[in-house]
């Protein structure tokens, strides 16, 4: 997982099976959880948040299931920031793509995450692990 170059108010990890249901499960605990950090006023970042973290556990159920039975999850909150990040153990590092799967498989929730980061002013970033058999996904959304 990522440090935080700032001090964190507050922050939960958490692991969860590679599984389909995990994805809900990921989101109602975020939910809790931005709901007692979060001010009514920062509403919209709750949703942003939302959206990237089920974004983030559904690309690890659909590409790393086979070699990460496990994805760690962090959330953290600083004072000027946001940050969801999804690890599991799979190798290969995504890319945003400009289009979706031909077979209508899907394929651009990542384009959706890093353009909904890009939007708030924040950035996405897949970063492998040392050992190049993982990768942390983590987004920085701003307050």
């Amino acid at each position: 997982m990522t440090a935080t170059t700032a001090p964190s108010l507050a922050q939960r990890r958490f692991t969860l099976p590679t599984v389909p249901a995990s994805v809900p499960l990921a989101r109602r605990e975020a939910r809790k959880l931005l709901a007692d950090w979060l001010t009514e006023a920062e509403e919209t970042l709750a949703d942003a948040a939302l959206l990237t973290l089920s974004e983030l556990v559904t690309n690890s159920v659909r590409h790393a299931a086979i070699t990460s039975p496990l994805s760690d999850i962090a959330l953290t909150l600083t004072p000027d920031v946001l940050i969801i990040a999804v690890h599991d153990r799979h190798p290969a590092i995504p890319a945003p793509r400009s289009k979706a799967h031909a077979d209508g498989s899907g394929g651009r929730g990542l384009a959706i995450v890093a353009a909904l980061a890009e939007e708030a002013g924040g950035e996405l970033r897949v970063v492998a692990d040392e050992d190049a058999l993982g990768k942390t996904s983590t987004v920085r959304l701003p307050r």
